[in-house]
């Protein structure tokens, strides 16, 4: 039996689900005939997403907390971060997977499969989608997949991990100010790479700790669990909590170039290169992302290759910071810890964003090392 659609979207995470409301947003009757699959139905708080953010966004209704007051470390310097406009961001996983869901089991058009896809192939505006349950032959405008499988290394690509792990402890007694995080302490040891802790403040006696490390390989788990137990209680000075929940993530670091259209597919999410190469945030540009092709849908636009990835110099700079932490010119301490001395965050955010123009860019680009930083590009655009 087969079947037709508008749209078929392949993984109900952060990326597909954002697309979704975009596109739904743009059709208020529910006219289009809209396919959704992932291999399992999205009802835990399986992650959390952080980012900064001016004024009100999009998903601003599951903002679970923000902070208007960060702190940068290290085991010399304690700082206020000047960040302007921006705020920083939590949204829990089940809050904007309930969210979604809310919208998405109101429109009668849009049909739900929980089944992991295996395979795809496309022809002549067919689609054979193998699943673990069945093979689907169906016809579609576009596909759209944020289905992660990885990426080829080559010689000239560089890849580190951001892995991390999370604890959520509650206290007893009051032990942390919720209108203010800590960003990045990097009072922490180092041996691993580059290695910082997050203090996100739920309220007086609730915070999520979270172990983050920037290197080529993961760590076993008990290393994650004793480098927080062993900051919860020498930095923080908190001896009596209580663990009520934990996360584990692995982001991709890359300089590869993820292809947005392959094969009939267009690809989004890390998928699709939307997590930053240099930082391992993915949400906002997630959200960028989603607005471009859900209004080049609403235009009836037949052929999405035009939407353009990150400017071409957006690039180079992740790519120049990659190879200086993969070759260990630097460590990751003192890159960002001499950022944020010499430039305010708010515009080492913008700047993050790819929202810079390049006279903005100038005094950051100039606060690194001419001679480390000036050699990594030169390798890297001729290599």
């Amino acid at each position: 039996m087969t079947m037709e659609y508008d749209h078929i979207i392949i993984g109900a995470g952060c990326a597909g689900l954002s697309l979704l409301m975009r596109i739904m947003d743009n059709d208020p009757g529910y006219t289009k005939k809209i396919l959704l699959i992932d291999k399992s139905k999205k009802d835990t708080n399986d992650r959390t997403w952080c980012f900064w953010e001016k004024d009100s966004g999009y998903f601003e209704p599951v903002v679970y907390k923000q902070w208007d007051h960060l702190i940068f470390r290290n085991k010399d310097l304690s700082k206020t971060l000047d960040t302007g406009a921006y705020q920083y961001k939590m949204i829990r996983a089940v809050d904007f997977y309930n969210y979604c869901f809310d919208r998405i089991n109101k429109a009668p058009n849009i049909e739900i499969v929980y089944s992991a896809v295996e395979e795809i192939r496309f022809k002549n505006g067919w689609y054979t989608i193998q699943t673990a349950a069945k093979t689907m032959e169906v016809k579609a405008g576009f596909l759209f997949s944020a289905v992660y499988r990885g990426f080829p290394k080559t010689k000239s690509t560089f890849s580190l991990l951001q892995h991390f792990k999370g604890w959520l402890i509650e206290t007893d007694i009051p032990c942390f100010d919720p209108g203010q995080a800590v960003f990045m302490d990097f009072s922490v040891p180092q041996q691993w790479g580059t290695v910082f802790m997050y203090v996100l403040p739920l309220s007086p006696d609730k915070a999520l700790i979270e172990y983050t490390v920037f290197s080529a390989s993961a760590l076993l788990p008990e290393q994650y669990d004793d480098a927080i137990r062993n900051y919860i209680t020498a930095q923080l000075k908190v001896s009596d909590f209580r663990i009520a929940a934990t996360e584990y993530g692995i982001i991709p670091m890359t300089s590869h170039r993820f292809p947005f259209y392959k094969d009939g597919v267009y690809y989004i999410g890390t998928a699709g290169g939307q997590t930053k190469a240099s930082t391992g945030y993915t949400f906002q540009f997630i959200q960028k992302q989603s607005v471009q092709i859900a209004g080049a849908l609403k235009k009836g636009i037949t052929d999405l290759t035009g939407i353009q990835p990150a400017r071409s110099r957006f690039r180079l700079y992740d790519s120049i910071l990659l190879r200086v932490l993969s070759e260990n010119k630097m460590t990751g301490e003192e890159i960002f810890s001499t950022l944020f001395k010499k430039i305010p965050a708010k515009k080492i955010f913008r700047f993050l964003d790819n929202e810079t123009t390049l006279a903005e860019e100038f005094p950051i680009l100039n606060a690194m090392p001419g001679g480390i930083f000036g050699i990594a590009a030169m390798k890297q655009i001729f290599s």
